[in-house]
């Protein structure tokens, strides 16, 4: 990936954190980060700040310093957004049985666990279901989308770059007309970025930065996805992976001109509105929700029929090459915990459909089974 550009603080205060007139009058970019629950004396404000990504990333550094470790800290406020919390996400999943995004598929001496991940998630949204660990700890193999932990990172980037790359003699603004690069420079300053810096990117690339950018800056962190948290669990379990890196890469980057420019524009429009959709979707991942996760993946997926394209090739052909995969390691002894984005278990072309449809049936696990 290209990378992201902080700059070091410039001002932080961390008297009176919970002042909300006090927070309204400091001068942008600028964050508040908080343990929840403790917002009067674990909390942390940095303001006037180059861009958002610098603020929250350093509202959170400022706030973990007062912090005691034992709760993590959380961006709470960026600039004049409210940040829907962890606590409060927990808080409105059911306390009564439900189902988690785990299934589990036996065949002669296989077992399979099928888990559905968040690829970036707040801190605060863990533990995990203790049934989801208890399957990771079962089984002999961790399966991945693609194992990236196989390459070095100047490997990784530089297989990453030869997709995302522009063919040269092409600039990011050459592909993209006039008011989308307008729009998309403003966007891209609020988190240290410019067409000038990104100006070899193709507009998939871009909209790919911009999109962890706007989760970082909301306090959802790639180190905490679901594979980053298992994969620093993994004891004795062998990595498999369900496809390629430059399969994945060439879903990502390589859809023709029209759909990265397309993606993008979606991207702009629904960028600053993200924040209650996203909160609304990982209640319902934690409450087993299906139908309302769907929903809220497809209205953030946008609906032209260039990005319902995208997404049949981003989920749809992609499940196919999965179920194979699980189909193959039901046919070999051992226990496999397969760990694949959620929206990719969900809906008609999802893989518990198809592997229903070859008479495979799991048992979808509940928050009050023990495995």
């Amino acid at each position: 990936m290209l990378p992201l550009t902080l700059c070091s603080l410039t001002a932080v205060t961390v008297a009176d954190p919970a002042n909300n007139a006090a927070y309204d009058s400091l001068p942008p970019a600028k964050a508040r980060a908080a343990v929840p629950g403790h917002e009067e004396t674990l909390a942390a404000t940095v303001h006037a700040q180059p861009h958002d990504l610098a603020a929250a990333l350093g509202a959170l550094e400022a706030c973990e310093t007062l912090s005691d470790k034992t709760q993590p800290c959380e961006v709470v406020r960026l600039n004049g957004e409210r940040i829907t919390t962890g606590r409060e996400i927990r808080a409105q999943v059911p306390e009564d049985p439900h189902p988690l995004y785990l299934w589990k598929y036996q065949q002669d001496a296989s077992t399979v666990y099928l888990a559905g991940s968040i690829h970036v998630l707040k801190p605060s949204l863990y533990p995990l279901p203790a049934q989801v660990t208890s399957a990771f700890q079962q089984s002999d193999y961790l399966v991945l989308e693609v194992n990236t932990e196989q390459f070095a990172p100047e490997t990784l980037q530089q297989r990453t770059m030869e997709h995302a790359l522009l063919p040269p003699g092409q600039t990011l603004q050459s592909t993209l007309p006039e008011p989308l690069a307008r729009r998309l420079d403003d966007r891209l300053a609020a988190y240290g970025m410019s067409l000038q810096t990104l100006a070899a990117a193709k507009p998939a690339m871009v909209m790919n930065q911009l999109v962890i950018a706007r989760l970082m800056a909301m306090g959802y962190l790639p180190d905490y996805g679901v594979e980053r948290h298992f994969l620093s669990l993994r004891t004795s379990q062998q990595i498999l992976e369900l496809e390629s890196l430059d399969a994945q890469l060439g879903v990502l980057f390589d859809q023709p001109p029209a759909t990265q420019v397309q993606l993008l524009a979606d991207t702009l429009d629904m960028e600053l509105e993200i924040e209650p959709l996203l909160a609304d979707m990982m209640v319902a991942w934690l409450s087993g929700d299906d139908r309302r996760f769907l929903q809220l993946f497809k209205a953030q997926s946008g609906d032209s029929a260039l990005a319902k394209a995208f997404n049949r090739a981003l989920l749809d052909d992609r499940n196919l090459v999965m179920a194979d995969k699980i189909r193959g390691y039901l046919s070999e002894p051992g226990s496999y915990f397969v760990l694949v984005g959620a929206a990719h278990l969900l809906g008609d072309g999802g893989i518990v459909a198809l592997l229903s449809r070859d008479g495979i049936q799991g048992r979808r696990i509940t928050s009050s089974d023990t495995l």
